[in-house]
C-alpha cells in the first residue's frame, strides 16, 4: 500500500491524473490519516496559510417543484398550505434584511422547478436584484431550473443563459450534480439522463464564460466507482475550459426524504466519510480545481474547521434563513463571518473574505 499510495502522491502533488482505480483504491483501502496529509499539503501548496469565505445568503424563492427528487424534503407540489413562491417585491424585501447590515456580497438564489414561472419572473427578478443591489453577485439556479426553463421557452440553454447574464446573472451553482450515474441516479430518483444533461448545461455555460461551481452529493445508494466516474467527469470538464470556480462534496441529509423510508438510511454519513471525500477530491483536482469547500452546512463548524485540515481551502459562506437543509430536520441556525473568521483563525490560518467570482475583499490577520 505504501508504495502505491506514494505513487498517487507524487502524480497529484506535480500535477497529474489520477486514475479511476487509484481513486476507488483511496475511497476503500487507504486509511483516512494517510490521505489527509498529502491532501493537505496539496492544499497549503496552493493558498499557502489562506482560507476564503464568502458573505452570503441563500434565497429560496420556490418550494414548488414537479421533480420531486427522494432525496429531498424541501419540495412541495404546489398542493400543500406550505408551497410559496415570492413576488419579486419580496425578494428584494428578503434581500434588504441582510444586504446592508451584513455586508452581503453573494446571492445564492435556487428554489425547485416551479412549472407555473416563465423565463420573464426569472429576468425580473434577476434585473431588478441587479438593480436594488448592483455589487451583489447573483449566483443563481440549478441545471434543472435552468433546462426546464429552456424548454418551456423553446430556447437553447446557451440563449437562455445569454438571456439570464444580460438580465444579472453572475454565476451558476453546482446543485442537482448528486452522483451522475444513471443507475444511481433512478435510485434516488432523478431523470435518466439528467447526470449528463448536468454536464452539458455547465458546458454551455463555460463555453460562454460564465463561471459556475460543481458538487457531488455522498452518503446514499452510490459506490466507489460511482464517485470516481463523477469527480473524474468534472475534472475532465474543467480541463476542457477551467470554468468550475470551486468543488463542494456534501453528504446526503436522510431526514423526511422518501429516500430515508424506501432505502433505509437513517443517518447521514459520518465524520471519516466527510473528510474522506473532501481529501479525495482534493487529491483528483489539485490545481486544476484550486478550491475545494469544507461542506460546513451539513456537517457544522467543527467539522469545517476539520475539512480545512484535510484537503479544503474554502469555508463557503455565511448562511441567513436557509430553508432546504432545515427541511430534513436538522437545524442549521445562521452563521455569521465572525464566527467563520474566529474558526480559522483558531487553526493558525489567515481568513480571506472574497467575492462570488472569488477575488479577495479583506484579509483579516492571523
Amino acid at each position: 500500500m505504501d508504495a502505491r499510495l506514494e505513487r498517487i502522491r507524487e502524480t497529484a502533488v506535480s500535477g497529474g491524473k489520477v486514475s479511476r482505480e487509484e481513486i476507488i483504491f483511496m475511497y476503500d483501502y487507504v486509511p483516512l490519516s494517510r490521505l489527509g496529509p498529502i491532501a493537505h499539503e496539496i492544499s497549503r501548496e496552493i493558498s499557502g496559510d489562506h482560507v476564503s469565505f464568502v458573505s452570503n445568503m441563500i434565497l429560496n424563492y420556490t418550494n414548488i417543484c414537479n421533480v420531486r427528487c427522494h432525496f429531498c424534503a424541501f419540495y412541495r407540489t404546489g398542493k400543500e398550505e406550505d408551497s410559496y413562491t415570492l413576488s419579486i417585491d419580496q425578494v428584494i424585501d428578503e434581500i434588504s434584511l441582510y444586504h446592508d447590515k451584513y455586508g452581503i456580497t453573494q446571492l445564492l438564489i435556487q428554489g425547485g422547478v416551479n412549472p407555473s414561472l416563465d423565463l420573464e419572473y426569472y429576468k425580473d427578478l434577476f434585473s431588478e436584484i441587479h438593480r436594488r443591489f448592483p455589487r451583489l453577485g447573483i449566483h443563481g439556479l440549478s441545471t434543472s431550473e435552468i433546462s426546464f426553463i429552456s424548454k418551456k421557452s423553446r430556447i437553447t440553454v446557451a440563449d437562455l443563459l445569454k438571456e439570464l447574464r444580460n438580465a444579472g446573472l453572475q454565476t451558476i451553482p453546482g446543485a442537482g450534480a448528486e452522483i451522475f450515474s444513471d443507475e444511481v441516479r433512478k435510485k434516488i430518483g432523478r431523470p435518466a439522463g439528467s447526470g449528463k444533461e448536468w454536464l452539458s448545461v455547465m458546458e454551455s455555460a463555460h463555453a460562454l464564460g460564465i463561471k459556475t461551481s460543481a458538487t457531488m452529493m455522498f452518503g446514499h445508494v452510490e459506490s466507489s466507482g460511482d464517485k470516481a466516474d463523477h469527480l473524474l467527469s468534472i475534472r475532465e470538464l474543467q480541463e476542457k475550459y477551467g470554468g468550475f470556480l470551486s468543488f463542494t462534496p456534501w453528504n446526503f441529509e436522510p431526514g423526511n426524504t422518501r429516500l430515508q423510508h424506501e432505502s433505509g438510511i437513517d443517518y447521514r454519513a459520518g465524520g471519516d466519510a466527510v473528510l474522506r471525500n473532501i481529501a479525495i477530491s482534493r487529491i483528483v483536482f489539485g490545481r486544476e480545481l484550486p478550491i475545494i469547500q469544507t461542506s460546513w452546512l451539513t456537517n457544522g463548524v467543527g467539522m469545517g474547521q476539520l475539512a480545512i485540515m484535510f484537503g479544503a481551502n474554502d469555508w463557503g459562506g455565511t448562511i441567513y434563513d436557509e430553508k432546504v437543509i432545515p427541511a430534513t430536520g436538522r437545524e442549521v441556525g445562521n452563521l455569521r463571518k465572525e464566527t467563520i473568521i474566529r474558526s480559522i483563525k483558531s487553526l493558525g490560518l489567515v481568513p480571506v473574505e472574497r467575492d462570488n467570482l472569488y477575488r479577495e475583499v479583506r484579509t483579516f490577520s492571523a
